[in-house]
């Protein structure tokens, strides 16, 4: 009886990979991709800001100083660019800072 009641509330895995709600939404084969091109597109700034993941189309990134969250906020755009163009479609919107994770 009980494993009966349980049983209905279970979902394959098939179907929750492939919902939206996995990952955030972003298939995990971006996020390989992302991670390999992170380092290339930042350049010497790389080595001052982490990659923290993906937050829906944004990226959060985890800035060391000041200085590597004000040079960060002045070239997102550019980046942003830059990163977008190893995707088929464009997907990442924006570069958040994240001081506390």
């Amino acid at each position: 009886m009980f494993l009966e009641k349980r049983k209905a509330k279970w979902v394959p895995a098939g179907d929750v990979c492939s919902s939206w709600k996995f990952l955030g939404g972003v298939s995990p084969d971006r996020l390989a991709v992302l991670d390999a091109v992170w380092q290339k597109e930042m350049g010497r700034l790389a080595e001052h800001c982490v990659l923290l993941g993906v937050d829906g189309h944004d990226i959060l990134v985890r800035p060391r100083s000041a200085a590597a969250a004000n040079e960060l906020a002045l070239r997102s755009s550019v980046l942003v660019k830059g990163l977008n163009k190893y995707f088929k479609r464009p997907w990442i919107r924006s570069i958040k800072t994240a001081s506390r994770i």
